[in-house]
Parts: C-alpha cells; structure tokens; sequence
C-alpha cells in the first residue's frame, strides 16, 4: 500500500458558493449552479468548502454573507437579481456591506440598448436592475437582462450573478476567473490537483476497506469515496509540493490496483465509454434485448460519441409476445418458467446476439417495482443474461445471473444498466466470472 507522506500545508483561502431562492429551499427546482462552479474553481486552484442555500429573505442573505465572509476568500452567490420583489441579492448585499443602493447609469443603458434591440420598450420593473451597492461595480450581462454586481466584503471578494446557467457561466469565466487567479497569485501560487478512480460492483463499504490506509483524515494526497447509483468513486486531492511530485499519480495507481478488476476508469471516463472502449480493442460488437430496464441500457451507451462502432442496438421486448417474436424465446418456455427466470435471460440474450450478428448478447429481464413481486419473485430480483459468441463454429457460452436490487423502482433500473454493462466489460476481458455487487446465489432461486 502506498505510504502517507506528509507535507508542511499553510492556510489555504477557500471559497463558498450561495445559491438564492424560495424554488430552491422548497425542492421546486434542482440547484444547478454549485457542483459547476465548484469544479471550475478547483480548475484555477481554489477549493469551495461550503455550498448554502437560502431563501428569497434579505435578512437570511445578507446573514449568510457576513458569515461567509469571515472564512471565505471569494463568495460567488448566485440567483435573486431578477427585476420583481422577491429578488433581492442586491438589496441584501447591501446591507451586509452596510451601505445603500444607488442606480448605475451605465447598467440601465444597456438594459435600455437591450430592450430596444428586442423592439419594446423596457418594462418600468426593470429598472431595478440596474441598482447596485455605492461601493460596488456592476457585471455585464451579455445573455440576458440582469447586470452582476462585484464588492469587497471585509477580506472577501463577492460576486451576485444571475442563476441561469447560460448567463451565469460566461459571466463567471469574464470576471469572477481572473479574480481567482489574483486571489491564489497573492497567496503564494497555491497548489492543488485532483483526480478520480471509478469502480462498478463493489460496495462502497467493501471499496473503502480495500484503500482504508489512503482514506485517514490529513493524509496528502487525500483519498475519499462517494457513491452513486452502481458506481464508487474514490476522489483524490493534492494540495502543495504533492500536486505536482507525482504523489497524485502514485495514490490514483494504488486505488485502481487495489480495485481491480472493478476500476473501469478515471476522471471524466463514465462506464458505458470503458467498456466500448474494450469492446472495440477486441473488436465486437454488442446487442441488447431489454424488458425491465426499458431501454436504459442502450440509452446510457449511446451517450458515448462513436458507440456504433460497437453497439449494434438490440431490443425493447417488454411483452412476451415480443420476447418470443423478435429473440426467440420459445413459448413454452415463457409460460414454465415465466418472464422473469434464467431460462428466458439466457435466450434472450443468445437471441439478441445472434439476430444483430454481434458477438455479445446482453439481456435484463426483473421486476422493478414497485408493484408486480411475489414472494418468488419480489421486486428488486433482475436476472441479466449475457451471450458470447466467441467464435463462429462454436456454439455461444450463454449465462445468466440473479441479482437482488434494493430501492426504488428508477433506482433498480440505473442499477441493473451499469452491472450489466460492467458484466459485459469484464468478460470482454476474459474476466466474466467475477462477483457483482447485488449478486445472488442462484441455488435456491425458483423461476
């Protein structure tokens, strides 16, 4: 196992991102704004330790921005500079830096240019827009109609953009980004570099024992796990003379060492990409035949540009009428052993396989929920075939597997997807035979 160095660290300036609104506080919308901006700050060396969110209240704002000032180098706060009553980013900032609004001449010219280029005149509310704090500066906004503001705040530099991603983003990288890099220039040129290992068929528990020692709070590089849906990741952070002396490589070889075979890949590689990328250095192609997943599975390989150099397609067979019409899967088979058995898995993938011609078959077949289970069949049980075509004299080496998902029914059917293609990724390897998360021992299993 790789050994924990230790580094002498100074006091690193972080940042903190303040996302604004009741739709947001209340689950009406999803937050989109924070885990980009997080990213793209770490890309010019300055970490987000805190995301908050409050409500469309001046007092909840402008607390929020007091006190992460006191810790925060930068606050970027996103939403609440709309043109209505309940935007108020503006009217909190100002208070916080206790101080009033004036209106800023240059600002409402070109929301008075924008209206009239759009041919009407700028609605009276408007005009609220072009408000900003007597000791702050206005942030042009080349998408749409709400100026940003900038201020200082004690020791922090603080940014209002609006919350529309396509307005916010470009106004990010025009004037927050060079702030940035004042900020990390003026502490020394920080260093910080990070990285991510991906796995599929572990469990987050069963992945973190494996790489416990590089997991122990202060080690540098620091090593964490995070689970979605199948997948576990372990994200990885440098900080000082470890971002750059290749001790961020060495921990990214020791986590895929001590996962593999489950590591299919790292950073911004998703699982549907490494398995193609198998897939096309042996040169196969795959086929799908999908009752339960509805779809899924092909949908997530045809995220990756280039898939049909090895994706086929295949089928959506939801009925019995069409398992047995467009894979073959015999009638009588159907009615003894019922859809969801291994006898119909392994049909359906020989005969996904061998109608698009390819040499892989993938097939799913469960009950997803959440209804339709049995106490033989409760929901969550998925049973996923795969057919190998290895050659075109021998007969193919069909198999299939039982798993038993837990969660709901979206939640059985993301999962069953990414085992499924980390089954066909592995046995593209020569690798077919190893366990799988949620795997269940089939001895016992009636169909």
């Amino acid at each position: 196992m790789l050994p924990i160095r230790s580094y002498a660290l100074r006091r690193m300036p972080t940042a903190a991102v303040l996302s604004i609104g009741d739709e947001l506080v209340l689950g009406q919308v999803s937050e989109r704004n924070g885990g980009w901006l997080s990213a793209e700050l770490l890309k010019l060396g300055l970490m987000v330790s805190e995301h908050r969110t409050v409500a469309d209240d001046r007092l909840a704002i402008s607390s929020a921005l007091r006190e992460l000032a006191s810790r925060a180098a930068l606050i970027v706060v996103t939403g609440g500079l709309g043109p209505t009553d309940d935007d108020l980013s503006r009217e909190a900032l100002a208070d916080a830096l206790g101080t009033e609004l004036e209106e800023d001449g240059r600002a409402l010219q070109n929301l008075l240019d924008l209206y009239r280029r759009r041919g009407r005149p700028m609605p009276a509310m408007n005009r609220k827009q072009a408000l900003r704090p007597k000791c702050a500066k206005c942030i042009d906004n080349p998408h749409g109609t709400a100026p940003g503001v900038a201020a200082r705040l004690g020791e922090s530099e603080v940014f209002l953009l609006p919350g529309p991603p396509n307005e916010m983003r470009p106004m990010f990288h025009d004037v927050v980004a060079p702030a940035v890099l004042v900020i990390t220039a003026r502490a020394g040129g920080l260093q910080l570099a990070t990285a991510s290992v991906h796995s599929c068929g572990l469990s987050e528990s069963a992945a973190a024992e494996l790489i416990r020692p590089l997991m122990e709070r202060g080690g540098n590089p620091l090593v964490g796990t995070t689970a979605s849906g199948a997948v576990v990741t372990a994200r990885i952070r440098a900080m000082g003379a470890a971002a750059t002396d290749g001790a961020l490589e060495r921990a990214v070889q020791e986590v895929q060492r001590a996962w593999a075979p489950y590591a299919f890949g790292r950073d911004g590689l998703t699982l549907p990409a490494a398995m193609g990328e198998v897939l096309r250095r042996e040169r196969a192609m795959l086929a799908v035949a999908e009752s339960c997943s509805g779809g899924g599975v092909g949908a997530l390989i045809t995220t990756v540009p280039g898939s049909s150099r090895w994706f086929a397609g295949g089928f959506i067979t939801y009925s019995n009428e069409l398992k047995r019409d467009l894979c073959g899967v015999p009638s009588a088979m159907l009615a003894e052993h019922g859809a969801v058995s291994e006898e119909v898995a392994r049909a359906l993938a020989q005969g996904a396989a061998e109608r698009c011609n390819c040499r892989f078959g993938l097939s799913i077949t469960g009950v997803a929920g959440p209804d339709g289970g049995s106490a033989e069949k409760p929901v969550g049980l998925v049973w996923i075939g795969l057919c190998d075509r290895v050659s075109s004299g021998a007969p193919p080496n069909t198999k299939a597997r039982c798993f038993q998902l837990l969660g709901d029914r979206e939640t059985v059917r993301e999962r069953t997807a990414r085992v499924g293609l980390q089954w066909v990724r592995l046995a593209a390897l020569g690798m077919g035979d190893v366990p799988l998360l949620w795997e269940r021992p089939t001895q016992g299993v009636r169909a």
